[in-house]
């Protein structure tokens, strides 16, 4: 250690810690674990030291009172922290720390010992002095001198023009009349000061910052004989008196005659009126609304969802100062929706706004100026949506396909947009053609919407609602703890846009155009299903049949398929009595290998057993391990695909009665009988699909317009020619295995 003029300096560089409260923080900060060798770094300093953090480059210096205090990053910068005396206390030449109790002194000899030497200078001019060294108890907030180096011109001529009278308004502003001690602010502290009838606001962060009408607290609680001085980073302005509601100070301020005409059209202005607590008003300019195409701006300001989402993205449920922002952070509107305040050497931000450091305070919150329009998920199109959660690959797709226009100004509709993952698992050349190809690409984006607004409070299993290539129908389920769309798992649901809702799905889908007699008998390698197909046939001629399989049937399946191979080493007695064609026991075996509803792949979470019933009544039960690897009743799912009629599981081996599930043989279930009209020979099936062409959805409600699509498929005996081909899509497998 080393004296400096009375003092003892020594710094310390610290590279990338965080920041830790000591016990003289307010409890708001959290606490961070200090390093060992940090501790045995502050103890040496001895007794009574304390940490003075600094910004470099900024001459900005925050005295913690603090000996634990880590450095830390603000706005980019590296802070450097240096010891020096705790308030009260003194170095001693040549002893180790501060043991000297410094004698108190009063107000205004302590503002000038800590260097608030202008400050004080206009104190004495105005003949204040006398009531500041004898009189008390006072708290007073002394600007540093570099504080007046930014005074606005108005403040400064304000001050100027009462230099010397007692009643100067700005002086006096800046005493309050009692002792207030730094432990004693809490979030949103207003207090009245000397000026009659005028206010300070006190706020304190989680990051240790203090703030006085959004000015910094640099040095705080130094002790006088007569109060309590606190040095602050700029020169309060006495005419933030917060004699005003915010939502009034918009109305009345003629730059913000756009965002005043929304509130008002709203009715959310007589909310702000009446809103308890503090808030943070992000007001974008007229400017900043100028800067959206015209159309946009009045679609937004013509509906009615669209506009309150807007304005309530831009209020924070409490005050937020830019001075008091130091890094990244996530910040809650009162919509729910999370905005990122951030800060570099230039200012700070919120998103990729910049903060003008140019504020008003009024009697419940804070006024920033913005030069952009925060727009919220609903008040953006599809596309603005979907560039906004990083589905790119989507965007690029839509404007491949000239449904940029579209999906921008007209609507409703839904759409379930695959993830960026989704896109590069298929195989190279799908997407290549997705790219290049106008049709393609338009086939592709449009069976992954709908029209309307399907949100997942509406969503049935097994529903079915019509794409908008208006052929071929997407399925919905509903699973324990999700949802999927064919055979891809909604992994973020009811992203609402002003002109439809997005679901983020985590695969690309494609219509399946095979029911599931062709898909099998189309299946490459060296698995066939021959014994299985004809069981199913025999089924399905059987009257009343176990499942129709017509491309149209609004009913659909999951299939657990065992292969040629699977038959021949089934035991014995099943064979035999499935050689001997007996019906009834041809139908039930069929049944045991169908379930009503689909469960692809997808559906299942790893580590979990899955309980389904079985067309039987017995129950199959199905797990995912920790490598991906699917099994029903312990036997491994081979490969996985999707038909018009259902998910496709195939098995290598056959479910004996053995390997029944617990479950299914712990819960008594007669056998269900599932009878659908048809007979043998040519069958014609009709089925609507219902479609949603409008909706709205405040609060997750949805209101729905029905259309109604039909298909009629005829089918030759046997269902050998039952594909009804639609344009050849490449068939999705969820996985593959050996």
């Amino acid at each position: 250690m080393e004296g400096v003029k009375g003092s003892w300096v020594f710094q310390v560089l610290l590279a990338g810690l965080l920041l830790f409260c000591c016990l003289s923080l307010p409890p708001v900060v959290v606490a961070k674990k200090i390093p060992r060798w940090w501790m045995r770094v502050a103890q040496k300093q001895g007794p009574n030291a304390c940490v003075v953090e600094e910004i470099p480059g900024t001459g900005k210096e925050f005295w913690t009172e603090c000996r634990y205090w880590l450095n830390r990053k603000i706005c980019g910068r590296k802070t450097i922290v240096r010891f020096e005396c705790c308030e009260g206390f003194e170095q001693i030449e040549g002893e180790n720390g501060c043991t000297r109790v410094k004698p108190l002194i009063n107000l205004l000899e302590t503002a000038e010992s800590l260097g608030a030497t202008r400050w004080a200078a206009y104190i004495r001019e105005s003949g204040l002095a006398h009531e500041l060294e004898t009189a008390g108890a006072f708290t007073l907030f002394a600007p540093s001198n570099d504080a007046f180096d930014k005074v606005k011109a108005s403040l400064r001529s304000q001050l100027e023009s009462y230099r010397g009278n007692p009643n100067n308004p700005v002086l006096l502003y800046h005493i309050v009349p009692t002792k207030l001690p730094s432990d004693h602010f809490e979030a949103n502290t207003v207090i009245e000061t000397q000026h009659s009838g005028n206010f300070l606001r006190i706020n304190k962060y989680s990051n240790g910052m203090n703030t006085i009408n959004c000015a910094l607290l640099l040095q705080k609680d130094q002790q006088a004989t007569n109060g309590i001085v606190h040095i602050i980073d700029s020169v309060l302005d006495p005419s933030m008196s917060f004699s005003e509601n915010v939502a009034d100070m918009v109305l009345k301020d003629g730059r913000f005659t756009v965002l005043s005409e929304i509130l008002e059209k709203s009715g959310y202005i007589n909310v702000l009126r009446n809103l308890q607590g503090s808030i943070t008003f992000l007001a974008p300019s007229d400017e900043a609304f100028q800067k959206l195409p015209d159309s946009r701006r009045e679609k937004i300001i013509n509906d009615r969802e669209a506009r309150l989402a807007l304005i309530q993205n831009h209020i924070i449920p409490h005050v937020i100062c830019e001075s008091a922002i130091t890094g990244e952070h996530r910040v809650r509107t009162v919509s729910r929706n999370k905005l990122t305040f951030n800060c570099d050497i230039a200012g700070a931000y919120v998103e990729s706004t910049k903060l003008r450091d140019n504020f008003n305070l009024g009697k419940n919150g804070i006024i920033h100026i913005l030069d952009d329009v925060l727009l919220p998920d609903r008040a953006k199109n599809l596309i603005e949506l979907a560039e906004s959660r990083q589905l790119f690959t989507f965007a690029e797709l839509v404007r491949t396909a000239g449904l940029e226009e579209t999906l921008s100004h007209t609507g409703d509709y839904t759409f379930f947009v695959p993830d960026e993952n989704a896109w590069f698992e298929l195989e190279p050349s799908v997407l290549q053609r997705a790219r290049t190809d106008v049709e393609y690409a338009g086939l592709l984006i449009r069976f992954h919407g709908a029209y309307g607004r399907h949100l997942t409070n509406a969503i049935t299993d097994n529903q079915a609602i019509m794409s908008l290539d208006e052929e071929n129908p997407v399925r919905l389920q509903v699973w324990r703890r999700a949802m999927g769309v064919e055979d891809a798992r909604i992994t973020t649901a009811d992203i609402e846009a002003q002109n439809g809702v997005i679901h983020i799905i985590n695969k690309v889908i494609f219509p399946s155009n095979k029911t599931a007699i062709a898909t099998l008998r189309s299946l490459p390698g060296r698995r066939t299903f021959g014994t299985y197909l004809e069981l199913l046939q025999s089924a399905i001629r059987h009257s009343p049949p176990v499942v129709s399989l017509g491309p149209g049937d609004d009913t659909f399946y999951t299939f657990f398929v065992p292969t040629d191979e699977a038959f021949r080493n089934m035991d014995q007695a099943t064979q035999a009595e499935l050689r001997r064609g007996d019906m009834e026991f041809i139908t039930n075996f069929v049944k045991k290998y169908i379930a009503v509803n689909m469960f692809p792949y997808t559906s299942f979470e790893s580590n979990l057993i899955y309980s389904i019933e079985s067309m039987e009544g017995s129950y199959f039960d199905l797990r995912k391990d920790g490598e991906g690897q699917l099994s029903v009743n312990g036997i491994p799912v081979v490969s996985t695909h999707m038909s018009v009629n259902g998910v496709i599981h195939i098995i290598d081996e056959a479910l004996s009665p053995s390997s029944s599930s617990n479950y299914g043989r712990s819960h008594s279930s007669s056998s269900r009988s599932y009878s659908y009209g048809g007979s043998d020979g040519s069958q014609s099936h009709s089925t609507s699909y219902s479609s949603s062409s409008s909706s709205s959805s405040r609060g997750g409600s949805s209101t729905r317009t029905s259309k109604t699509y039909r298909k009629t498929v005829t089918f030759a005996e046997g269902y050998d020619d039952a594909e009804n081909r639609h344009p050849s899509w490449p068939q999705a497998y969820a996985f593959t295995g050996g």
